[in-house]
């Protein structure tokens, strides 16, 4: 079950969930109470329906077939997380799941003719 926060993260809209007002263009999690056992048969797209458009670079990584070596890199850095999920052994059926998600996303993408953007310099 979603659990409603206190309100909406420092830097969003509060009238637009999940949309920062300083960058529209960047995607934030507005739910992290991720569930990587729900079934891939039965995943909701409603979160992106609106969006018609991704950022290149987001969308080359995902495409690049590194995206658990790079979760795995990143997620090293802080070592109480991945000591207490057992390294990368422990981690690795969650970075599995998370790159089946990327693929099932990059084919919605493809699937919906979404457009890739080039990202704006910062």
């Amino acid at each position: 079950p979603s659990r409603a926060g206190p309100g909406p993260h420092p830097g969003m809209s509060p009238h637009s969930p999940g949309v920062r007002r300083s960058a529209p263009s960047r995607l934030v999690f507005i739910d992290n109470a991720g569930r990587p056992q729900h079934p891939e048969e039965k995943l909701n797209f409603r979160l992106l329906q609106g969006i018609d458009s991704f950022p290149a670079a987001a969308v080359a990584t995902l495409r690049s077939g590194r995206l658990q070596s790079l979760l795995l890199e990143s997620l090293r850095v802080d070592r109480e997380l991945w000591e207490s999920q057992g390294g990368a052994k422990g981690l690795r059926p969650l970075l599995r799941t998370i790159d089946r998600r990327a693929r099932i996303l990059l084919r919605y993408i493809q699937e919906h003719g979404l457009t890739v953007f080039e990202d704006l310099p910062c």
